[in-house]
């Protein structure tokens, strides 16, 4: 089967992006991935031999005066489409899907704007800002033959903002840590996540750190502290800033905690990651968290300092919960949410559509033969 895949090189995408390449093509699958933005060489090299790469520098759908570019990057996906005589079209983006594609289009909703602002700002995105956005992402919806969201929470908010049935859900999965996780006697806390988002909470978890004091473990944040604008300056956490994905990984092997303080988060990928290489998991009581951890991580109430350092320190003073803890999210990870399974479960959809999509090629067919 021949797959376009889209990506982007902001956020998590890209990250998905490679682990579901990598399973296609060991799957005996055909993978084109098509990315909006430039990927740097590192991430590059991060995908198979036989995974084709193309990309353009478009920006993507919630970006500032994004409307012609939207449109173009929209027909240069389609004609790729034809192009590579592809059997799928799967998009990690969704404005595109209302070009006229020459197979079954799959989207999926790993993020959007509406929900982010109604879950990190507590109210509707401005209409005067985000109208045409709503209108672009509704449009991608209701063209596309599937829609696929990473949680069941994220998909009760692509109904309740863009009024879609229920989309299916397919969780993110990822590869598991080649060895057993080594044991970590000492509390060192780590989060990985944007720190200029809003959504990712990390000043709630500097605020925490500032209630535990130099007394606390050692808290560390990895990742972009300025970006679009906003920008996010910790004051009593250890910022590294943006680092390499192997970097990324050593500072997951070290900590024996793992903060995830977000306040959206759709699905999650680097609490996944840090469950696997072994660390406890303290997470905001959102709907998604809720939905994948339940019953293998502490839990705090979201946006509050007081309740994440109070979690931390029952952690951090208590090994024998700590290993508890990282022991049951691993063996959730490693049963509920792996790669293999993911890809398996995007192979079954995209055969669906192949085959709905031949079905409509050949109805098409026999109406112009008898007209």
């Amino acid at each position: 089967m021949k797959i376009l895949l889209t990506t982007d090189t902001v956020g998590g995408v890209w990250d998905h992006t490679v682990t579901l390449a990598r399973e296609l093509d060991a799957a005996g699958h055909e993978v084109l991935v098509a990315a909006i933005g430039e990927p740097r060489d590192e991430r590059l090299a991060a995908l198979p031999p036989g995974v084709q790469v193309v990309w353009r520098p478009y920006k993507l759908e919630w970006m500032a005066d994004a409307q012609a570019d939207v449109r173009a990057a929209g027909e240069w996906l389609s004609s790729l489409c034809t192009l590579c005589a592809a059997d799928v079209v799967h998009l990690n983006q969704v404005a595109y899907a209302v070009h006229p594609f020459s197979a079954p289009v799959l989207v999926a909703v790993h993020s959007d704007v509406l929900s982010w602002f109604t879950e990190v700002e507590g109210k509707e995105a401005p209409a005067a800002e985000w109208s045409a956005y709503r209108e672009w992402l509704r449009a991608g919806l209701l063209a596309a033959d599937a829609i696929v969201v990473p949680t069941a929470y994220q998909g009760h908010l692509v109904t309740r903002h863009y009024g879609v049935p229920a989309p299916r859900v397919i969780h993110n999965g990822t590869h598991l840590a080649p060895d057993e996780p080594a044991p970590r006697p000492d509390a060192l806390v780590l989060t990985v996540g944007r720190l200029w988002d809003a959504g990712k909470g990390v000043d709630v978890l500097d605020a925490a750190a500032g209630v535990l004091g130099p007394d606390g473990p050692p808290v560390h944040v990895i990742g972009e502290t300025v970006a679009h604008g906003d920008a996010y300056q910790p004051r009593h956490v250890v910022s590294h800033g943006r680092v390499e994905r192997a970097q990324v990984d050593e500072w997951m092997r070290r900590a024996s905690i793992y903060a995830a303080p977000s306040r959206y988060e759709p699905f999650g990928l680097a609490p996944l990651e840090a469950a696997l290489h072994g660390c406890a998991l303290v997470l905001s009581d959102i709907g998604s968290f809720r939905e994948l951890w339940d019953g293998c991580a502490e839990f705090f109430p979201v946006g509050d300092a007081a309740g994440l350092a109070e979690a931390i320190r029952r952690l951090a003073g208590n090994p024998r919960l700590r290993e508890r803890l990282a022991t049951g999210a691993r063996t959730r990870a490693a049963r509920r949410y792996t790669a293999a399974r993911m890809a398996g479960e995007y192979i079954e959809l995209y055969h669906e559509l192949a085959r709905g999509g031949e079905a409509k090629r050949r109805r098409a067919d026999a109406l112009a033969a008898a007209s």
